[in-house]
This record gives C-alpha cells, sequence and structure tokens, in this order.
C-alpha cells in the first residue's frame, strides 16, 4: 500500500471518534472588505472568504504563503523557495500586481513599484484576514483588477500570549501579542516577534556538492488602540513595522534588506440608520539588495524605497431594513523615494470619488457602484459594477455581475518600459455567474468568470529585461465544497483558469490550469487535528519551459495541556515531495514544525 493511501486511511478514524468543535464562518459573520463599512457575510454579491484567529491557529503557518495557497482563486506562481524568499500571488490568473493588498484597510507602500511580496509580512500578528475575489476598484480604485486581500492586525477580544516554535532547517521563532481592553471604553495591542532559519540551497547549481543556505530573519511589532468616545463615536490608531535580511542566489546579487511601516489613524461613527468614517495613513517600503561579499554599498541602483499617504472617507446610510447608500472619496500620494531605477523620484496623486446602492426586493437583491478616479499622470477613468442575485430558493442563489476595473503602471513599468513605447494603463471587464447552495451539512459555491484585460503589462526576457502591453482573455470556473461528514469538516476546492495572451494565444506564464485543494479539520478529545493536499497542474515558465504538476501533504496537531498551555506540531509536505514553484527554485522538502502557546 503506497504511503498516501496509508496517510488517508490513519484519517478514517477521525469520522468514527471525533466531536468536532472546530468554529467556521457562519451566518453571523461581518465583512468589511466588500465595501469597506460593516454588513453579513452572507449579503456579499461576490465571493468573499474570511480566515479567522482560530484558523490561523489552526494551520500553524509559517508565513502567508503557507496560510493562503490553499483558498479558491490564488496561485503563489512566483515562489522562490523555502520562508523569507519572494513570492508573488497570482488571483484568478491575474497579474501579480492585480491584486489590492491592505493592511487594516489601508493600502501597502510595497505596491508603489512592486507587487506585493507575501513571504516577508509578518503572520504572528494577523488576527483576520478578508479576500474577495473579483474586480472591486469601483470601491478600491487602480490595482483592484483580480482581487483585494485584506489583513487585519486589530483584534476585539481580551486575549494575550507567547508563542515560541522550533523547526527543519534551524528554523525559531518566539511572538507575544497583547491584546487587552484596559476600561470599558479603551482597548490597548501590543505584539512583536522574531523568526530565523537558516534556510536551505533553493538554487542548487549543476555539479556544486557545496551546501549554500539561504538564510532568512524578520522581526516586527504592532501597536494599538481604540476608544469609544461615546455611544456613537469611536477613534483607534495602529502603528505595523517589521524588517527583515533574506540570502538569495541571484546574478547581480545575493543579499536583501527590507523594511515596513505604516501608521494609520481613523475616527468612525456608528448610529442606528447612519454610518460614517474618516481615515488618514502613512505607509513606507524600502529594498536593498547586494552582493554579501562586496558589502551594503556595492549595489546602490537596486535599492527601492517606496511611499504612500492617504486619506479617505465615506458616509453610509441605512434608509430602510432592505438597503442602504454609500457614498465616499479618498485621496492617495504615490512616491517613489530612491532612485533604483536611474531617474528622478518621481511621484503622482490620485483623487477618487464613489458611490453606491445596495437594495433588495425578496427574491430580488441589486448592487450598483460607481467610481471616477483624477490621476496625476493619467488622467481620467470612470468604473463601475453591478450585481443582480436571485433566491431561487431558501437553499439556492445565483448572481450575475459586471464590473471594470484599471491600473496605472507602476513606476517600475515605466522605467523598463520597451524603446520607444509609452505604456497605458491596463484595463479589464468581468463578467460572473455565481451559483451557491447552503445546506444543513453542507454548502457550495459554483463561479464561472470571464475577465478581457486590454493593455495587459508584460515583462519581455532578454538581455535586458523591459516592459509592453498586450491583450488577455481570462476565463475561469470555481467550485467549492464545505461539508460536515461523519463529524469531519471538509474544505473542497476546484480551480480552472484559462489565461491566455490574445497576442500571442499562449497560456500566462507560471498560471496552472487546474488547482484542487482539501483541508479537514477535526477534534478528538480535547485535541485538534487538521490534513491538508493542495495539488496544482503543470505550467509554463519563462523560456518556454514547462513544469510538471504536484501534490503536497501537510498535516499538523493542537494538544491543550493546561487550560492556558497549548502544544503544537505541523509536518509540510509530508510525502518529501520533489518539486519546484518556478523553475530552477527549489521547493522546501519535507519539513516539521513544534511549538507551544501560552495564554496570559
Amino acid at each position: 500500500m503506497s504511503k498516501k493511501w496509508l496517510a488517508a486511511v490513519a484519517l478514517l478514524p477521525w469520522a468514527a471518534f471525533a466531536q468536532n468543535s472546530t468554529p467556521q464562518a457562519d451566518d453571523a459573520t461581518e465583512i468589511t472588505i466588500y465595501s469597506k463599512v460593516k454588513q453579513p457575510l452572507t449579503s456579499a454579491l461576490a465571493p468573499v472568504e474570511v480566515i479567522t484567529k482560530a484558523d490561523i491557529e489552526r494551520r500553524q503557518p509559517r508565513s502567508l504563503v503557507d496560510l493562503l495557497e490553499t483558498l479558491p482563486g490564488m496561485q503563489f506562481g512566483s515562489q522562490n523557495g523555502g520562508i523569507g524568499q519572494q513570492s508573488s500571488l497570482f488571483v484568478r490568473g491575474t497579474e501579480s500586481d492585480h491584486v489590492l493588498v491592505l493592511v487594516n484597510g489601508r493600502p501597502q507602500a510595497q505596491m508603489v513599484n512592486n507587487n506585493f511580496d507575501f513571504s516577508r509580512l509578518p503572520v504572528s500578528n494577523v488576527e483576520r484576514i478578508e479576500y474577495i475575489r473579483g474586480p472591486r476598484a469601483a470601491i478600491y480604485g487602480s490595482s483592484a483588477i483580480g482581487g483585494v486581500v485584506n489583513i487585519i492586525t486589530t483584534s476585539q477580544v481580551n486575549d494575550s500570549k507567547l508563542s515560541v516554535t522550533t523547526g527543519s532547517n534551524d528554523y525559531y521563532a518566539a511572538d507575544v501579542s497583547i491584546n487587552q481592553w484596559v476600561t470599558e471604553d479603551t482597548r490597548l495591542q501590543l505584539g512583536t516577534g522574531y523568526r530565523e532559519t537558516r534556510g536551505y540551497d533553493v538554487q542548487p547549481q549543476p555539479g556544486n556538492t557545496e551546501t549554500d543556505r539561504d538564510a532568512f530573519d524578520s522581526k516586527n511589532l504592532t501597536l494599538g488602540i481604540e476608544h469609544q468616545l461615546n455611544q456613537a463615536w469611536t477613534w483607534d490608531a495602529n502603528v505595523n513595522g517589521w524588517e527583515s535580511n533574506t540570502d538569495y542566489d541571484g546574478s547581480f546579487s545575493d543579499t536583501s534588506a527590507t523594511k515596513s511601516y505604516q501608521f494609520d489613524t481613523g475616527l468612525s461613527y456608528q448610529a442606528q440608520q447612519l454610518a460614517g468614517q474618516l481615515n488618514a495613513s502613512y505607509s513606507e517600503f524600502e529594498n536593498e539588495n547586494w552582493v554579501k561579499e562586496d558589502g551594503r554599498n556595492s549595489n546602490l541602483y537596486s535599492n527601492v524605497e517606496n511611499a504612500i499617504t492617504r486619506l479617505d472617507g465615506l458616509v453610509q446610510h441605512h434608509y430602510s431594513e432592505q438597503g442602504y447608500a454609500l457614498a465616499g472619496m479618498d485621496w492617495q500620494q504615490e512616491r517613489q523615494l530612491s532612485k533604483s531605477t536611474g531617474s528622478a523620484q518621481p511621484s503622482r496623486d490620485n483623487t477618487g470619488v464613489f458611490t453606491s446602492l445596495y437594495h433588495t426586493w425578496s427574491p430580488l437583491t441589486l448592487e450598483l457602484t460607481g467610481r471616477v478616479d483624477e490621476n496625476e499622470q493619467y488622467g481620467t477613468h470612470g468604473t463601475w459594477q453591478g450585481a443582480l442575485s436571485l433566491a431561487m430558493s431558501a437553499q439556492h442563489r445565483t448572481t450575475l455581475s459586471y464590473g471594470t476595473a484599471f491600473k496605472a503602471p507602476s513606476f517600475g513599468d515605466i522605467a523598463y518600459a520597451k524603446s520607444g513605447i509609452e505604456l497605458q494603463p491596463e484595463e479589464s471587464q468581468n463578467w460572473e455567474l455565481g451559483f451557491t447552495g447552503d445546506y444543513d451539512v453542507l454548502d457550495w459555491q459554483l463561479n464561472l468568470y470571464r475577465n478581457e484585460i486590454d493593455n495587459l503589462i508584460i515583462y519581455k526576457g532578454g538581455y535586458v529585461n523591459s516592459t509592453e502591453n498586450t491583450d488577455s482573455l481570462i476565463r475561469g470556473a470555481e467550485f467549492i465544497v464545505k461539508a460536515d461528514t461523519g463529524l469531519v469538516h471538509h474544505t473542497i476546492s476546484y480551480d480552472y483558469t484559462n489565461a491566455k495572451d490574445i497576442k500571442t494565444a499562449q497560456q500566462l506564464v507560471r498560471r496552472a490550469k487546474r488547482k484542487a485543494s482539501w483541508t479537514g479539520d477535526i477534534d478528538v478529545a480535547s485535541t485538534n487535528l487538521f490534513a491538508q493536499v493542495l495539488y496544482v497542474g503543470e505550467r509554463g515558465d519563462v523560456g518556454n519551459v514547462t513544469l510538471p504538476s504536484y501534490t503536497i501533504w501537510n498535516i499538523g496537531a493542537r494538544y491543550p495541556l493546561t487550560q492556558q498551555l497549548t502544544l503544537n506540531g505541523k509536518i509540510n509536505n509530508l510525502f518529501d515531495k520533489d518539486y519546484q514553484v518556478i523553475d530552477g527554485y527549489d521547493a522546501p522538502d519535507m519539513e516539521f514544525y513544534m511549538g507551544a502557546d501560552y495564554r496570559f
């Protein structure tokens, strides 16, 4: 009997002896990612996934990649190895900079000149993640072509915890988080942590017997305060920051240092029918690369430093139990603070205004949203989205939606534009048809989408990399099932993504047409167990290379030794699968981790 069958048989006793108390997102779950204000998850007319703090603790992720890679629509198609190595996310076959990444609802400066690197942002201080698929530019503006990910570090729950972890490749981590209501009206938050690993040789050279370990270390800090001014008004302020150092294999540099921090504050109002908010944030990101043997100042033109300053506000009026009207505006300034491209430091402003209407006439629900952006560099752009949902019965619903989106070329895109070419903003038109079923022991979703992107910006390889515009057509389907069988909770998803460059009729690189995952959760006595399977189909890479499909298994367990002390352990890549996510970079072999959480 094969190892995979042995593992499958080992899972069967779960169904016989379990008492499943695993909490899941349910009808009472509220989200903010859909319209920037709180509303029930079930009212969203677009596919939304919520990862709770309990989910994070059960999965025991070492990075955001580890946590997110099994979610529907997500592919980390550019992952240069293990923990701390560069990782880029493709959502529904769009580009890696087509997913808008927010921290506490505010955009990150890293996206000014780069796609967001999910491998380095610490997961230890993350309390919750909300993820919406499909274009949301009518609400959020530029970059929200494929979807939006909101990483939330604030918590309303009294919970203080010390965590320590050790594992493969000399991995060590320690984290402290304190979330406490110090008075009836004031909540304080403190989180800090450190992690390091010696790593492994992510890009081994043929015939090279000398091991070149690519190490990584990171430290982070989170501070937050929330104060209830009165029954209607609340003020909050937060600071998030992290620093990391990474060794890697490169032609012109092999060492990287990264810093990122964000300050944000907000004032919110909540009454029976009226809600509003006013927010301000400032974020900076800095990345330096150099050859270790030559010293930190040996490669000045590989340094990138960006900043985002943002002001935004909105007002929502619930005119009846059937619907609401929403209006808002935002101003954002992007700045490149370094001269890494050899040009003067550019900056540009963008001002956006939007309005939205949401109304239900049982069994129909309608949402219409329109937005206008005035970009200092690329002029005026209008985007809109609409959705019509029909409740066919108490258990079934179908939704038809259409949305447009745009993305202005980044400063890096412009700097590397092919000679004689003036890059145009990317624009998309997305149709989507969704079906859902909601039963006592099983929920399912089927989403079919068609996303046409004009002026898609791609990098063309060669002696000198360059950017140029092309057009693409992405057609896909997602099928998600969440079910309880024999008291085991299952989450199953399957993605089909046909992402073509219209001009060449070729599949866009690093996008697998097929991806599937399964996660099983159960409580056996006091122990929580989980198992996870991820399948990624074959995909093309740069240089007309086709990478084979791969399947990896992860398992983990948590056991409360006392009311305060919980032990945990996890094995990634259980069957030691040898595979590469991108050509030339080895993915991690089998890894094990063990640790403890102490609540005080």
